[in-house]
């Protein structure tokens, strides 16, 4: 079953989507998954969860996690368990 969401967006944000009409779903599912990476990221960074609660919340494995985190500039403490999965 699908359900219809109704947002109100600047004209701005309208005029921007336009040339993206047929891949709302695709820009959504991409911003929520961005979203996931960024919150599990600043709980992580912040010491409120582990690397591995981060990468669950994330939907993402440990290895990938990693390399999002590196991005944004977060260096996650290393145990032996991720040295090994970044060296497989």
């Amino acid at each position: 079953m699908m359900k219809k969401i109704y947002l109100e967006v600047s004209d701005e944000l309208v005029h921007q989507l336009k040339p993206y009409e047929d891949k709302l779903t695709e820009i959504v599912l991409l911003g929520l998954q961005q979203l996931k990476i960024h919150e599990a990221l600043m709980l992580y960074s912040r010491g409120l969860i582990s690397f591995g609660r981060a990468a669950e919340l994330a939907g993402l494995s440990e290895r990938e996690l990693i390399r999002h985190a590196r991005a944004a500039g977060i260096q996650p403490q290393w145990n032996e368990d991720m040295l090994e999965e970044e060296l497989a």
